[in-house]
């Protein structure tokens, strides 16, 4: 937030990029847009709303043919013409340097390819460049955006998994504040399914999970602490539920006990099994040291 430079787009595609390796895929791919340059192209064409529908319609089935015999009898300028039929056979970004309009009417246009290239340039800097591929024809639905537009893709799955934007005028939207931001969103079950795609096997938790309940509130957060600190994946009952009724919550949730704290941690606490319903009175101290703690 607060930067509109390619500097800042690159640093969030890196990010994206970073972020789905990390968690294990592979093949990843970024494929990107200009939401403002389509949109500029379209406007200089003259294009009313029904057109605009349908180029982008034959731009996203690349149908150069279709293309060519739309603008033709459209009436598009020669050099519009030449751009709109490069733009569309564009692959990469760094294919995008040859492109360029003349005309004061281009200047927008031609300051969207411009900021294309120095996006590659930063791309090459982080060493991701290979993962983006260009696509004239990509552009989002919501039309915050007025920059780039991705989506983020691996072989075989068939939908996005997870894109994002440039949404420079969004933020103001909210209030006076006019903020430039970047920035993009991942959907965990696509990616989980991504990840089962590649043959990737989830671990398991092994870590132990522990509800604490009591009367009162100080101790029960002391306890909570105490647990969490020894690794174990401890939660607050607070809504005051009946025991049998924690019980039945922690076998809907897979945790491992509930443990009831009185009003002092220098008193036992009870220890119950959800599995089991098997209870037993122990030191916290000593619960903790058969937890790992």
């Amino acid at each position: 937030m607060g930067c509109n430079t390619p500097e800042a787009d690159g640093e969030i595609l890196a990010l994206l990029i970073s972020s789905l390796t990390q968690v294990g895929l592979q093949d990843v791919r970024v494929d990107l847009g200009h939401a403002s340059l389509l949109k500029d192209l379209m406007n200089a064409a003259g294009l009313d709303e029904q057109q605009k529908v349908s180029v982008q319609s034959l731009l996203a089935c690349r149908d150069s043919v279709g293309l060519k015999k739309f603008m033709e009898q459209n009436n598009f300028q020669s050099g519009l013409r030449d751009a709109f039929l490069q733009l569309s056979c564009c692959r990469r970004l760094d294919e995008v340097s040859s492109i360029s309009l003349n005309g004061s009417k281009y200047d927008r246009a031609n300051k969207q390819l411009e900021s294309l290239m120095e996006l590659t340039e930063t791309l090459k800097d982080y060493r991701i460049d290979e993962f983006v591929f260009f696509d004239f024809s990509l552009t989002k639905k919501i039309e915050y955006y007025t920059g780039m537009v991705f989506e983020a893709s691996v072989p075989n799955l068939g939908l996005p998994i997870g894109g994002g934007g440039r949404y420079d005028n969004f933020i103001e939207k909210f209030g006076k504040l006019k903020l430039p931001a970047t920035g993009f969103a991942l959907e965990i079950g696509k990616l989980l399914q991504a990840l089962t795609a590649q043959g990737f096997e989830i671990p398991e938790d092994p870590k132990t999970k522990v509800i604490v309940k009591s009367k009162f509130r100080d101790t029960a957060v002391e306890a909570v602490k105490a647990l969490r600190e020894a690794g174990v994946i401890a939660s607050l009952e607070v809504t005051k539920r009946s025991l049998e009724k924690t019980m039945e919550y922690g076998k809907i949730t897979e945790t491992d006990y509930v443990v009831s704290v009185g009003s002092s941690l220098n008193s036992p606490v009870t220890v119950y099994d959800v599995k089991s319903n098997v209870s037993r009175d122990v030191m916290l101290q000593t619960l903790l040291e058969e937890l790992g703690g």
